[in-house]
């Protein structure tokens, strides 16, 4: 029933709002074309192993709706798209599906718990994703189940997949996994409190750099070692992105942090309300975050607004920027929002129920994002 999360949401009103991320990078001006040079559409959230949250395609020129598939459960997974246009999307009911570019369903797997994560898709096009019973899995392009792994709390948290094969996820157990793509496990790290829906990045040197409710930002060594810790005013929900110098992140209490990649605070920007939204970052190192006060907020590099976009109502979602600049997030006023880089409104489409999901654009310029009205919806030409 529709109900059920309703009824979730109003007896548990913090972890609502902690999943609400969505669940559902260290860069060069080089590393940045290579971060954009990856076999895949759009292969994990925020697209890259740095979490830029850019793609090199355009994103839809308007508001004009492909198609829309109705599904058995809530989205508030983001959507994944494979070499050959495949869309992946995971729902509430428990269900990662497999849709062709056109809305047909191909093949539907069927997890044990919720899904409330953005799935991953390695090189070899496996597709990586946990539920909400503790459980992560591989699948093969056919659908077909390829390994899991067990962890001992719910995982919120989006798998990274590095060049290696490796993979990466957090777990509400308060560890960090790396698992290899045969699906043995290569090392864990506890951290002090549960990882919900931060989700890690990798970075220069293959720094992985993760979140946690312990109030910290973790940055550890390739074999699991710590590098460093940073100390946040409020818990950590946000999935980091990485600049050229700078990792950033927000925490829960509505602060945006601009991190040295020694550890050290570069600064820190007062959002307007609490946040669960991701930062992503464009070329010139502006960074774009939703706040629960209803606003996107662009950040210059130093620190400074550069201007902020009002909203009909809270966003928890994250943004994406295409290779434009053009900024797209989805809010709690049932809008997509298409947001010029200077600040002014492109274009709008009201879907009319609120969007966790957020944003992923193809080399075909569709625009694909999830819904809780149990929709799934292609925006383009």
């Amino acid at each position: 029933m529709k109900t059920k999360n309703i009824l979730f949401c109003a007896r548990h009103p913090c972890l609502y709002l902690a999943i609400m991320i969505l669940i559902v990078s260290s860069i060069s001006p080089i590393s940045f074309l290579h971060a954009q040079d990856i076999p895949n559409n759009f292969p994990m959230f925020k697209y890259n192993l740095q979490r830029t949250g850019r793609v090199p395609f355009a994103g839809p020129s308007d508001s004009s709706l492909k198609w829309s598939i109705s599904t058995a459960g809530e989205i508030w997974s983001s959507p994944v798209v494979n070499t050959e246009g495949v869309v992946y999307i995971g729902s509430t009911d428990g269900s990662l599906l497999a849709l062709t570019q056109k809305g047909k369903v191909m093949w539907a797997f069927k997890a044990a718990d919720e899904i409330f994560v953005t799935p991953a898709i390695g090189t070899d096009g496996t597709i990586y994703f946990g539920s909400a019973d503790g459980r992560f899995c591989a699948v093969h392009p056919d659908g077909k189940l390829k390994w899991k792994f067990q962890t001992k709390g719910a995982i919120h948290s989006s798998p990274v997949v590095d060049e290696k094969g490796t993979v990466y996820f957090g777990s509400y157990d308060g560890k960090l996994y790396a698992i290899a793509s045969n699906g043995k496990l290569l090392w864990s790290f506890k951290t002090e409190a549960p990882i919900m829906t931060s989700s890690p990045a990798v970075g220069r040197e293959n720094t992985i750099y993760i979140g946690s409710w312990d109030k910290h930002l973790y940055a550890l060594n390739p074999d699991g070692s710590l590098k460093w810790k940073m100390e946040t005013e409020g818990k950590i929900d946000a999935t980091p992105a990485i600049g050229n110098d700078n990792i950033y992140i927000a925490d829960i209490h509505g602060k945006l942090y601009a991190i040295n990649l020694d550890g050290s605070l570069k600064w820190g920007f007062d959002l307007g309300n609490r946040t669960h939204s991701s930062p992503v970052i464009d070329t010139d190192e502006t960074t774009y975050i939703g706040s629960q006060d209803g606003n996107v907020y662009a950040i210059k590099k130093d620190g400074t607004l550069k201007w902020k976009f009002k909203t009909g109502n809270s966003i928890t979602a994250s943004p994406g920027i295409d290779a434009n600049g053009v900024i797209y997030i989805g809010s709690w006023d049932g809008k997509v929002y298409a947001i010029n880089n200077d600040g002014s409104l492109k274009w709008s489409m009201t879907i009319g129920e609120p969007l966790l999901s957020s944003p992923a654009i193809d080399s075909k310029n569709t625009l694909y994002i999830g819904c809780v009205d149990w929709k799934f919806y292609a925006l383009g030409q």
